[in-house]
Formats: structure tokens, sequence, C-alpha cells
């Protein structure tokens, strides 16, 4: 394979590196490995202390980036009870201890409060953009900032374990299905405030991200070792998320030149003509090619 590459990669992450390292390291292999510098992006980040599925885009595969975020998400999270910390996770310094801990009985309940639409209030030491500045540089900075709370959707959790201490959980283990844009770290502090404790996550997982899950994944040296061969068709996937439409010759040369074509009463739909041309999506006057995947 030469040239610039349009693809996926399905990467299980180690714990201890971050999302934009995974990308680098990515970029770099198949760089190497066609002899053409690439261009690279992940599609939802994980924390260095997180492991699990990262969906990397090659070349204008990043464009999807907006698809990627309507797509469900798991992850298999343990919270420890009895103090929280400046991260809400373990690489955090301690802000507060409590000798409280609940009962099995109580997370059960309380977990199943969480299940819906709800609010929550992301961590300081997140990406959000708060008055165009990432919000983990205005925390290290020490600055004083409101998190605005946001409407997610969670739509099961599960518990995985219990670590007990006596009658009571020093450490609860979960699985959580949810919408993007959903924080595990604060789901772990809401269910620990609401059972009468503190909590702090000690472990994530992402098990599933879309139509990947972890056992579809491949390990980060494997694909640095030989990525052109752990490469995976956007086509393959794009077919499993919207119709997919061939064009002729004139309805082609239309939307790739930006005019309208009547594709039916879909919303937006992989259309091909011999190739993969993009996205396209409903206007007014028909469907336009709202991502571009062809040169």
């Amino acid at each position: 394979m030469t040239g610039l590459v349009t693809a996926l990669a399905a990467i299980f992450k180690p714990k201890g590196l971050s999302s934009s390292d995974v990308v680098v390291k990515c970029r770099g292999a198949l760089t190497h490995a066609t002899g053409v510098k690439q261009k690279c992006g992940h599609m939802g980040t994980l924390d260095p202390m997180a492991d699990g599925v990262l969906i990397l885009g090659f070349g204008k595969a990043a464009r999807l980036f907006e698809l990627s975020q309507r797509k469900t998400k798991a992850y298999r999270a343990t919270v420890e009870f009895g103090y929280t910390t400046d991260t809400l996770d373990a690489e955090g310094i301690v802000t507060d201890r409590c000798d409280g801990l609940p009962s099995e009985e109580t997370l059960k309940e309380v977990t199943r409060r969480f299940v819906g639409t709800i609010e929550q209030i992301p961590p300081k030491y997140s990406a959000l953009n708060i008055a165009g500045r990432r919000a983990y540089d205005l925390a290290r900075r020490g600055a004083r900032f409101v998190v605005p709370k946001r409407t997610v959707e969670v739509f099961s959790i599960e518990p995985a374990a219990f670590e007990n201490d006596g009658d009571a959980v020093k450490a609860y283990t979960f699985d959580v299905v949810c919408g993007s844009g959903t924080y595990v770290r604060s789901l772990c502090r809401d269910i620990a405030l609401a059972s009468g404790t503190l909590g702090c996550m000690t472990s994530l997982t992402r098990t599933r991200s879309g139509n990947f899950c972890s056992d579809d994944c491949t390990p980060l040296a494997e694909f640095l070792a030989d990525p052109v061969a752990h490469l995976i068709a956007v086509s393959r996937e794009l077919d499993k998320l919207m119709p997919r439409v061939e064009l002729d010759d004139a309805a082609a040369f239309r939307i790739l030149n930006g005019r309208a074509v009547p594709l039916g009463d879909i919303d937006e739909a992989a259309v091909y003509h011999g190739g993969l041309l993009g996205v396209a999506r409903r206007t007014d006057g028909g469907h336009k090619l709202d991502i571009r995947l062809c040169d």
C-alpha cells in the first residue's frame, strides 16, 4: 500500500498512554509502512489511566468524528469508597475522606436512579471548553471556574463485583452502557454521593464503542508491527450505520459538484459511484454530500 490512506483502525489502548500518544505512534507506524506522511485522529478520548477500545481515523476517515459521537459506548468501571480526589480518579490528589461505606443493597438501589436521561457535572480535569480554554488547563493553573451541567443518556448499569468489608462495600465494579459525552468518573462520584459516601474511580475499561467491542480490537503493539494489515475499510462501517446508495453517472456528477440529488425518504446515506464518495444528508432540495471521503 502506498499513498495517503483513508481507513479506520480499532485499537485496544493500553493503560499509561493518552489517546494522543496512541495517535502519534500509529500515525508514525503507518507513515513508515507506506513511505508517505499520513494523517490520523482518534474518535473519542480515553484517559491515560483507562484501557480499551479506541477508534482511529486515517486520512479523510477522520472526518467521520461527528458520526462517531452518536455511538453508544460501554465501560467497566471500579469505584472505591471513602475518599475522593481532584480528578475524580486514582491519578489525582486526595481532597476529602469519610468513614461511611455503603451496603450492597444501597448500591443496587442507588444505581437504578442513574439509568435514563440524567444530568451530570463533568470533572474539572477534562477536555471540555470553558470560555475558550480546556478545563484541565484551568484546573492545573488553580483557576476558579464552574463546569456547567450536561444532559447525558445512560442506557443500563449492571453490578459486576463487590469488594466487601463485612456488610460494607469498599469497592464496586459495574458495567455501564451510555451515550457519547457521559463521564464515568462523574457517574462514580454521583453514585457514591447518593449512597451517602465519597467515591473515586480506580479502574476504567472501554469495552465497546459503537460497532466495535474489545474482541474486535488490535493490541497496540500488533498494529505498530504491521499497521497495513489491521486497517479497516470505511465503507464496511458506514454500511452498518446507514443505507447504501449507488449513484448513476449524472447523480454522481451533481453531488460531487455540490448540488442536491433526490435519494428518497432517508435522512442520510453512504453514497457510491464505483467507490465510496462519502455521506450525503437531506437538505431542502434533496441530498447533498456532507462528508466527502473521495479524492
